[in-house]
């Protein structure tokens, strides 16, 4: 049986999925291994309690990096602007494996490595549906996304030998190599914002992709408040049960098994759901997924393992069950449109959430009552959202 059919695809697509398959998957790959570098390092320098802070910091230097990437690139085409992301985010790694000597050094370090994930992401999306354009992106992107998940999976390893030797200033370099590494992968494809001229105003499809960014958005600030919560409800119980060196090993074993986890479920899953039509399926079954997982949390005894369990749902499985999703999502919207939307939402919406959450939870010290509030309420958002979004997704595309 041949790969294309194995995997559901056109024989004629598989070197473009593999192309961006290999190119998630490096830039995954670094973006993890420096997150379990910078995380432990944090946790261990400067603790839990501080991490909601910290995460409103990073909001600021999000919205700057994505707003100010959004008008810099907004004439050029989307491989070349994938390229130049590649390189600044290389530069952002770089720079944070040389501020890793001191707690306050950490902070930083942790505040710009999670914030290269978010303008790949973004440009990532944009270079991806403008090579699959139309319906076809349904069964293309869970394939190449888990390519994600492969790097991921290579990643927790090489974090559990080589994080506790390697000093963190070696390994944050090592993940600026593998970003760089990735743009042998970056090639050119149809212009994103010329593949589909964008419908007259009023029409009904118009105002269904009104509708469904609307929702995106209230999902997306929702997610961001509850993802506040539960990164520091687990991060306690990590830093409560390990050392820095031991964190390393347990988050690489963890990195392993979770991404093998989602690298199956998108492979052989997710792309022949989407590809029949159910997208609604996956997008609330992840709500409510992710809606178990708070009450986990807030509800549930104080183990490592209950820990990690609502981090594979919000981190792992959310890549591997919703990120598709919200790719196909921003598919039904004018290919013009695509980076601003992505931007709004990935890079102002959800930033700005997090300051402003994170600024609160700062002056609450973290209270766990007001992180299970938060974490509890956002999850209930989310499911609302997540219906407004299958309605909008059904307009959009009537």
């Amino acid at each position: 049986m041949s790969a294309a059919r194995l995997l559901g695809i056109e024989p004629d697509s598989l070197p473009r999925v593999r192309r961006l398959g290999l190119l998630m998957g490096l830039t995954t790959a670094a973006e993890i291994f420096a997150e379990g570098v910078v995380l432990s390092a944090f946790l261990s320098r400067v603790g839990a309690t501080s991490l909601p802070t910290a995460l409103a910091l990073r909001a600021v230097v999000e919205v700057l990096l994505s707003v100010a990437a959004e008008r810099g690139l907004a004439r050029v085409g989307a491989a070349r602007a994938m390229r130049i992301v590649v390189v600044a985010c290389a530069l952002l790694l770089t720079a944070s494996a040389a501020l890793l000597s001191t707690a306050a050094g950490a902070y930083a370090a942790y505040v710009l490595v999670s914030s290269v994930a978010r303008i790949k992401t973004i440009h990532f999306g944009v270079l991806a549906l403008a090579d699959w354009p139309g319906l076809g992106a349904a069964r293309v992107l869970p394939v190449i996304h888990a390519g994600g998940r492969l790097g991921g999976v290579a990643a927790g390893p090489v974090l559990a030998l080589l994080g506790p030797k390697l000093s963190s200033h070696w390994a944050v370099a090592l993940s600026a190599a593998l970003y760089l590494l990735a743009l042998v992968w970056v090639r050119g494809g149809p212009d994103a914002a010329h593949s589909r001229p964008p419908p007259a105003p009023g029409s009904a499809p118009e105002q269904g992709r009104s509708g469904l960014l609307t929702a995106i958005v209230v999902g997306a600030v929702a997610l961001a408040l509850g993802r506040l919560a539960l990164v520091t409800q687990s991060g306690a119980v990590l830093e409560a049960a390990y050392g820095e060196a031991d964190l390393n090993r347990v988050l690489g074993a963890y990195f392993t098994g979770a991404n093998l986890v989602a690298f199956l479920l998108q492979l052989l899953v997710v792309g022949r759901v989407l590809g029949a039509g159910g997208l609604p399926w996956l997008n609330s079954g992840w709500a409510f997924l992710y809606l178990a997982a708070q009450c986990l949390l807030s509800f549930g005894p104080p183990w490592v393992v209950v820990a990690l369990a609502a981090r594979l749902v919000e981190s792992e499985l959310r890549n591997a069950l919703r990120t598709p999703v919200a790719s196909l999502l921003y598919e039904a919207m004018p290919a013009a449109r695509r980076a601003f939307a992505r931007t709004l939402v990935i890079g102002v919406a959800v930033p700005a959430a997090s300051l402003a959450g994170g600024l609160g939870l700062g002056l609450m010290r973290a209270h766990p009552t007001a992180l299970s509030a938060l974490g509890l309420g956002a999850a209930v958002v989310i499911v609302l959202a997540t219906w407004a979004q299958n309605r909008g997704y059904r307009r959009a595309r009537a």
